[in-house]
């Protein structure tokens, strides 16, 4: 398995970023830090041990009952701090130099959340979103009506205009609401440089621009 396919599924990398830490654990342990059932994450789990990515550790004497078997990251592989952070300062230097505008960048960013998105109708926004994310190099959680960003990658792609790496990451998000018929627009944002944090209200209503659905023609 690849670096590339280790991270890309936002529950390998929860999975992966918790084993990072050093300690092992049980499936259970696993499911809870990536927040989703022990059925889902078993799969990613056995996936991720197949490509050699963690390994089994012998499972411990417990007395009754059945042995309760942990996991523990590879000893030949780590998690990378770096996250491919090299390349995206290189591609966020080349969209600056070739000078694209805010209204490309939120183009560009509402088409790739509506492709991270999928089928349109029928998802969970406040799984959707933070997942999507994540895929950035964002730590994010929906509280109530605000998406929260923690983590964030701006100041470390884009140094001198962090507030580009801002503007596509809210492109993204909303490009995530319009593929999930929420009903839900971004709002006012927020960005703290030097905390690398944001937040970026989530509001009900069409966003600006965005296209009216047609009606259904009657028969």
């Amino acid at each position: 398995m690849s670096l590339i396919d280790a991270v890309a599924d936002p529950v390998r990398l929860r999975v992966l970023r918790h084993l990072s830490g050093g300690e092992a654990a049980s499936m259970g342990e696993l499911a809870e830090v990536a927040g989703v059932h022990v059925n889902t994450v078993r799969p990613h789990v056995a996936a991720l041990e197949q490509a050699g990515v963690i390994e089994r550790l012998p499972p411990a004497p417990s007395g009754r009952g059945r042995p309760i078997i942990c996991y523990r990251l590879a000893e030949d592989w780590s998690l990378p701090s770096s996250d491919f952070r090299g390349l995206a300062q290189l591609l966020a230097a080349v969209a600056l130099r070739a000078g694209a505008s805010p209204r490309h960048v939120r183009s560009v960013g509402a088409d790739w959340g509506r492709y991270l998105q999928g089928r349109p109708g029928g998802h969970d926004v406040e799984a959707d979103l933070p997942s999507a994310m994540e895929r950035l190099g964002f730590d994010a959680e929906v509280d109530g009506s605000t998406l929260r960003l923690s983590s964030c990658p701006c100041p470390l792609v884009l140094s001198d205009h962090p507030e580009l790496v801002c503007e596509l990451a809210a492109a993204v998000a909303q490009g995530v609401l319009d593929g999930s018929a929420s009903g839900l627009t971004t709002g006012d944002r927020t960005h703290d440089v030097e905390r690398r944090a944001c937040s970026v209200k989530l509001v009900s209503g069409r966003r600006p621009g965005a296209p009216r659905r047609r009606p259904r023609a009657r028969r």
